[in-house]
């Protein structure tokens, strides 16, 4: 009990100066900070927005990349197609769990609501890019343009990056 005591004791002498010293004046005044606006598409239609758009190289050499990005409308839209300029083809995709394994399916369209913005992401929703030529490389950037059923477009500057940055996570149990 005694070497309980002694402990406590010692710890409370330690830490005391600590503790008092966060409660000084010292503390530096506040910085005026610039609020940071994330980058949004530089040609979209009004109401809507495309941010967080990236780019991955496939880790295999002439397989699929893939492309992520949010996207959100004021007003109902259905994206009709994503393509990516350097990619021959791209296909949106849906991740899915059935019978307790991930499966991707091609989808066709997907109909955005109205403030609800969609994450393409690993998991979910993302864009296969099929026969990538050498203009996209991590380092550079892509230019990713989302095609509406109504005839919009959307369109973004995708940083593009190497495959080792992917989080794998999502895809456990992918077949």
């Amino acid at each position: 009990m005694l070497l309980k005591t002694k402990t406590a004791t010692l710890l409370l002498t330690l830490c005391a100066p600590l503790a008092l010293g966060a409660c000084g004046s010292d503390a530096p005044e506040p910085v005026e900070t610039e609020a940071v606006d994330v980058p949004v598409a530089a040609d979209a239609p009004e109401g809507v927005s495309l941010t967080g758009a990236e780019v991955r190289m496939p880790a295999v050499s002439g397989r699929p990349g893939v492309a992520y990005f949010t996207i959100a409308s004021e007003t109902p839209r259905t994206i009709a197609s994503v393509s990516v300029l350097g990619a021959e083809r791209s296909e949106i995709h849906e991740t899915n769990m059935v019978d307790g394994k991930m499966t991707m399916a091609v989808v066709d369209t997907i109909d955005l609501q109205p403030g609800e913005p969609l994450n393409f992401q690993p998991g979910g929703y993302h864009v296969m890019l099929f026969d990538m030529d050498a203009t996209i490389a991590p380092g550079s950037t892509a230019d990713v343009t989302i095609s509406f059923a109504d005839g919009d477009k959307a369109s973004i500057q995708a940083p593009v990056t190497g495959a080792g940055g992917m989080d794998h996570s999502a895809m456990e149990g992918m077949d």
